[in-house]
């Protein structure tokens, strides 16, 4: 009896333990039990990161930087009220018109505000000629046009092509946006109004006992039906109260303006996270979308960002102030990333915009312009404020700032790239999308791009394994042995292999409409 009851102990402590182990392991049976990713067809799906990526293997990443365009600067300060300077606006391009539209901003820096660098009280321009928010327009992005809106007045005439006139100091940072569902008001626009200088005493020097047309600086907001007209929101009060360098866009996937709102975080410049669901109430998050942290040097400032969707994540560019003791500061450009909109990234701490020569446009400070890039001829058009060292800031009539674009190959913000020697990736699980797959590659030396599609476990799917695969030598369709038709695992759950030699791979996607492959009407 006491036999039997001491192997009963022993049996009720093994199913104990038996119980604990599985109640122990269950939650991480359940924490690898991954969900596929769920892609969107007809959006390129590019490699900044690793989100796609489970396995990679003799890829090197390496970051694009776009080239300029032969003809820059393309819109060239000319005229008194443009004030030898374009540091801020935005391009846009109306595909229904084919006709490019630029905003920009043009601020007399240097001779209108007294205790501020540079100043020349003997050429001070008067506090209305201070600052303008001007308009052109292009049938090429490269030859633009300066309409004579007849809005305002400068100097006895209106035959210019003035927009806005400033009732502050100065307009900063001008971020125009479209929002094609609101069909009253498409455009909106948020540009800074500062009152520099804020000591009382020196405005009082320089422009007596004028008034200025607002009571506080902030962000203030317009909007528009034809992108000339412009009409105050918020009843003409600041919609944000942040400081100058902020930069604002539409998000059409979360449905909000979104704001890269400029502020301070350990005592540097920082770019908060501001939203709103209707460009006038704003809400300022305590989280960041562009901070300096351990990774960059301990003389790096957050100053500006601009984020836009593209394909199924989110891309932007950055501005990073670099300050080093004895020399001058210079502001040049970093990739951002983000898969929600609000969690942003900086995965390549690499230069995107190459600071440039003296007798170039990108000679130590050059400025991000509100717009995403647009998509032409198979090339991303993107757009920036340019500045020449060819040109004293304080003396002569010279413009020194102007805006510039430059050029990157399609979906070209980073490849991954193999030698001879050749190397692969392998996706994580996704949900099969559309009916084909296509790949931006670019292949050399006689080197070429192989695809596999295999099941969620790494098997290769009958028939579409690399060796019925038709090796790919540039961007194109993926096609195997069978055609090049993937319609038949729509919605299951796969991985994509992809082999390269020789050749960088830009990114992939899947196409929802066939398309010909080369060669085929």
């Amino acid at each position: 009896m006491m036999l039997n009851q001491s192997r009963l102990c022993h049996l009720t402590t093994l199913v104990v333990i038996a119980c604990f182990v599985v109640v122990l392991c269950a939650p991480r049976a359940a924490a690898r039990r991954v969900e596929p990713l769920r892609l969107n067809a007809d959006q390129p799906q590019l490699f900044i990161d690793d989100y796609l990526i489970d396995e990679k293997k003799g890829l090197k990443r390496t970051l694009h930087q776009p080239d300029d365009v032969p003809a820059n600067p393309v819109i060239f300060p000319e005229h008194p009220w443009e004030h030898r300077r374009i540091p801020y606006g935005s391009v846009w391009y109306d595909t229904e018109l084919g006709k490019f539209h630029c905003w920009y901003l043009t601020l007399n820096i240097y001779d209108s505000r007294p205790g501020f660098r540079g100043y020349r009280k003997q050429h001070h321009v008067p506090i209305h000629e201070a600052a303008y928010l001007c308009y052109a327009e292009s049938d090429d992005g490269v030859r633009w046009r300066k309409p004579e809106l007849g809005l305002h007045e400068f100097r006895g005439s209106k035959n210019n092509n003035i927009l806005l006139t400033c009732p502050g100091t100065h307009f900063d940072s001008t971020s125009v946006m479209h929002t094609p569902h609101d069909h009253e008001r498409p455009w909106k626009m948020i540009s800074f109004i500062g009152l520099w200088p804020y000591r009382k005493d020196l405005i009082k020097e320089q422009w007596g006992g004028t008034k200025f047309g607002i009571t506080q600086a902030g962000h203030y907001g317009w909007s528009s039906k034809d992108g000339i007209h412009w009409q105050p929101m918020n009843g003409g009060q600041p919609v944000l109260r942040a400081s100058d360098r902020s930069m604002f866009w539409w998000d059409s996937r979360q449905e909000l303006y979104v704001g890269a709102a400029k502020s301070s975080l350990n005592r540097k410049r920082a770019q908060l996270y501001a939203w709103s669901p209707d460009a006038i109430n704003w809400t300022r998050a305590t989280d960041w979308i562009h901070t300096a942290d351990e990774r960059d040097h301990p003389g790096d400032e957050a100053e500006a960002a601009y984020g836009f969707r593209y394909g199924d994540q989110y891309v932007g560019f950055c501005e990073m102030r670099r300050v080093r003791k004895g020399e001058p500061v210079k502001i040049n450009w970093e990739l951002m990333t983000s898969r929600d909109g609000r969690n942003w990234k900086r995965p390549i701490r690499e230069l995107f915009f190459a600071d440039g020569p003296e007798q170039s446009w990108r000679h130590q400070v050059f400025k991000i312009f509100a717009s995403p890039p647009i998509e032409r001829d198979g090339k991303l058009w993107i757009y920036y404020g340019g500045k020449t060292g060819t040109v004293s800031l304080e003396e002569g009539t010279e413009p020194f700032q102007a805006l510039c674009v430059a050029t990157l190959r399609k979906d070209g913000f980073v490849s991954l790239d193999a030698d001879d020697s050749g190397g692969h990736l392998v996706t994580k699980p996704l949900v099969a999308v559309g009916k084909q797959l296509f790949l931006n590659v670019a292949c050399r030396n006689g080197g070429y791009a192989k695809v596999a599609l295999l099941d969620k476990r790494g098997t290769p799917l009958p028939g579409f394994d690399l060796a019925d695969c038709q090796p790919i030598a540039s961007d194109t369709i993926v096609s195997w042995k069978s055609g090049s038709d993937i319609s038949k695992l729509a919605g299951q759950s796969i991985r994509v292999r992809i082999d390269l030699s020789d050749a960088r791979l830009y990114a992939l996607e899947f196409l929802k409409v066939p398309a010909p492959l080369a060669g085929e009407e």
